[in-house]
């Protein structure tokens, strides 16, 4: 009878705990299986170089994991002011925070907003030194595609979005000016000479940002085949990665797949390399060719340099589902999100692979991204970057904290997926239709 007690007893404590966490936190059972299944083995492997006891481990995976699903995280930010209210919604009590230690210039951030004149939604908000918001341009989803994706400042001065996998570019004051349709574009953009590189399902393309026109650059299948002795491209074929002829218009394999003969149907299903980032040198590093391409494939954990005209990988080098690598003189800075460690960091990696520099360490921001993520690396050396899903940081060189911002809505916490540092006399010439850079 006290077994049954007991165990009556231990079952109520469980269930009791369960809504608590389903209340509190949004901690749904089915957030266990799937992509979120890392994060139980984020936390058993840990980081082998932590010597943290077990207890205290406990207790700060427990707070740090809750408190990123709840706004009263932000009372780690006590000198955040919120924004001027008048932008959002009359009904949004909890609304974002800002700080910083600028007395000039302006943020345009790309996030999830609830304004008033609207709905919740993608937007592009423009903010000053002041936390007022200055101008907005709403980005709404197309069809069934949810999808908040990027937004890029072209040397224009007009705004580029891929959100819902569609290009759709704005001028600065809002106007859409051209549109290509849902063709699967996807993850950062980078520009060079009047074109946009970034990848559309799984190849490279340019798009020219004049006439539109789209140049398929590389494709999975040509650098897979170009490479056999390249480790990280052969994924072999399992019942996870099966060939659907449905998939024969968006993924890249094709006629060249070496497998070919072999299969009775010929193009990948699933997400084996989840390419996220395409970047072309050009006169960025004097090592490589000016139409070298840098790509980033977050699911082998790999970033390559590739000649786009043979294919041929020039240069390679591993991190942990990494994102938004960036050109430097003699090598690249890397976002490295880091989900099977405790932080996520911003890093610089030599070609020679000799030198090697943290230049955030997630440890000293709490900042810990499990997917996407970027970062730039300003002309006064400062760094600003999106951290944790809701905020971004802009650091002085020295790391110390310029701005911060937090992305707050109501007790919950909304998505930020780039942001941009615009000074006074770059916001006058955008203003009067002249272009970002003189």
């Amino acid at each position: 009878m006290k077994f049954k007690i007991a165990l009556f007893y231990l079952i109520a404590v469980l269930f009791f705990s369960w809504g608590f966490l389903v209340a509190r936190y949004q901690f749904f059972p089915w957030e266990l299986i799937g992509k979120k299944i890392i994060k139980i083995e984020k936390f058993v492997e840990s980081d082998p170089f932590d010597d943290t006891p077990m207890t205290e481990r406990v207790i700060s995976e427990f707070v740090e994991r809750t408190s990123q699903f709840e706004a009263e995280f932000c009372a780690e930010f006590p000198e955040g002011a919120a924004l001027s209210p008048d932008f959002f919604d009359p009904d949004q009590t909890g609304l974002p925070l800002f700080y910083t230690k600028k007395t000039e210039g302006y943020y345009l951030i790309y996030g999830v907003f609830d304004p008033a004149e609207g709905k919740l939604g993608p937007y592009a908000i423009l903010i000053d030194v002041y936390g007022n918001v200055k101008r907005s341009l709403s980005v709404p989803f197309l069809d069934d595609s949810k999808g908040v994706r990027r937004l890029l400042i072209t040397k224009n001065g007009n705004l580029l979005t891929n959100c819902s996998e569609a290009l759709r570019c704005y001028s600065w004051q809002g106007d859409l000016k051209w549109e290509l349709p849902i063709n699967n574009f996807h993850h950062e953009m980078e520009e060079y000479d009047g074109k946009i590189y970034l990848w559309r399902g799984d190849a490279v393309v340019s798009v020219d940002l004049e006439d539109q026109s789209i140049t398929t650059l590389l494709t999975m299948g040509e650098l897979v085949v170009s490479n056999p002795d390249v480790v990280s491209l052969r994924i072999p074929l399992n019942e996870k990665f099966q060939y659907l002829e449905k998939h024969k218009k968006t993924i890249a394999f094709d006629g060249k797949d070496p497998d070919l003969a072999n299969k009775k149907v010929a193009f990948r299903y699933e997400d084996p390399y989840h390419q996220n980032h395409a970047a072309v040198n050009g006169d960025a590093c004097p090592l490589f060719p000016k139409d070298a391409l840098l790509i980033s494939m977050r699911h082998i954990d790999t970033v390559f340099v590739v000649d786009q005209n043979t294919a041929k990988v020039l240069w390679e080098a591993h991190f942990d589902r990494q994102h938004c690598p960036r050109w430097e003189a003699d090598g690249i800075t890397v976002y490295n999100n880091r989900p099977h460690f405790q932080y996520s960091t911003i890093e610089y990696l030599s070609f020679d692979k000799k030198r090697k520099k943290i230049l955030v360490d997630g440890k000293d921001y709490a900042f810990d991204r499990y997917a996407t993520g970027n970062h730039a690396i300003l002309d006064d050396g400062s760094i600003l970057f999106v951290c944790n899903e809701p905020e971004f940081y802009h650091l002085s060189k020295d790391g110390e904290v310029i701005s911060r911002f937090v992305n707050r809505h109501n007790s919950k916490l909304l998505h930020v997926a780039n942001v941009f540092y615009i000074d006074e006399a770059t916001y006058q010439r955008l203003e009067s239709g002249g272009p970002l850079v003189e």
